[in-house]
């Protein structure tokens, strides 16, 4: 247990300093700090995800997302 513990506490940590272009995730709207679990780079420019399913959409149709933006 204290070791998934100490598991989440890193993965928490692990965009701490990643500068995200939009401050929400774009497929689901919820906001980057309450936690990215995944990022994907497009145009270069990066954006933050609360989860794989939501990136995965993002990276369908990353126009549609960034025009809704």
């Amino acid at each position: 247990m204290q070791e998934q513990t100490q598991q989440t506490a890193e993965e928490a940590g692990k965009y701490k300093n990643v500068a995200f272009d939009s401050k929400k995730d774009l497929v689901c709207g919820m906001p980057v700090t309450a936690g990215v679990s995944d990022t994907v780079h497009y145009k270069e420019k990066v954006y933050g995800f609360c989860s794989k399913d939501c990136k995965d959409e993002f990276v369908k149709n990353p126009s549609a997302f960034i025009a809704e933006k």
